[in-house]
């Protein structure tokens, strides 16, 4: 009888071990995926909020100008030139973020300063597309220590558009600023008919920094302003249509403007 008794009493010590050990284990084990789990939010959580390098905050590319001659140079090459090839950016020239950025900033420059109908700014585009082109004849084996192709002599297409509005816009790919700009309204609520032509051809000019006073010619609908010795100029222009129709703007840099 004191051996049954004996028996019981070591069964149940022994369940009560085994429950203490099952228990501990799941108490160790729960407390090293707690640790494990702290540990990769405390890992998300500085990723989520570590700080970009000081250069990268509000990094922007440098500004360049080029020259009323070269402008003219590239214009003749762009304008005479049967064939565009693209490719990706050479150095020096914006990446696709950037020229986009700049499109944006451009068309909000024309808009704020009250050029433009505001109400672009606050269109609901639903497609953006961009591509960077060159005009000049590729170079297969470029002479060592030169780039592959001059980087002003490329530019970046840029186009945004919903049902009602559709924006086209060429910047040169060094410099970023809109050499070539077009606009078409296939709506009621937005039209140009607000816009004047010669304020338009000032801010123009002054966003590209032109500043020569050359010849100048104009009517409602139409207006042209060459620089330098007419090697090169603005023109700008807008069609007006009746209800239903779309009506278009366009303003742009060229060469030999008379």
């Amino acid at each position: 009888m004191d051996w049954v008794l004996k028996r019981h009493i070591l069964t149940a010590v022994a369940a009560v071990f085994s429950m203490l050990i099952v228990f501990g284990c799941w108490i160790l084990t729960n407390e090293l995926l707690n640790r494990q789990h702290l540990g990769l939010m405390n890992t998300v959580h500085t990723v989520s909020v570590m700080e970009p390098p000081e250069a990268e905050l509000g990094a922007e590319p440098a500004k360049v100008t080029l020259s009323t001659q070269e402008i003219a140079n590239i214009l003749k090459v762009w304008q005479s030139s049967q064939t565009q090839h693209y490719h990706d950016p050479y150095d020096g020239q914006l990446t696709m973020e950037e020229a986009i950025k700049a499109a944006n900033s451009g068309l909000s420059h024309f808009c704020e300063s009250g050029v433009l109908p505001k109400e672009l700014l606050e269109s609901d585009f639903t497609q953006t597309n961009a591509f960077l082109f060159d005009v000049q004849a590729p170079i297969v084996v470029p002479p060592e220590g030169l780039p592959a192709s001059n980087p002003a002599y490329s530019f970046w297409s840029v186009s945004v558009s919903n049902r009602g509005v559709s924006i086209l816009l060429t910047l040169n790919a060094y410099t970023g600023q809109i050499w070539w700009a077009e606009i078409r309204l296939i709506t009621q609520t937005l039209d140009f008919n607000s816009t004047n032509i010669l304020d338009l051809l000032e801010e123009y000019e002054a966003y590209l920094g032109l500043s020569d006073s050359g010849s100048l010619n104009s009517n409602s609908d139409y207006a042209t302003k060459s620089y330098e010795n007419n090697h090169i100029g603005i023109i700008v222009y807008k069609k007006t249509g009746e209800s239903g129709h779309y009506e278009l703007l366009n303003f742009s840099l060229n060469q030999n403007v008379s």
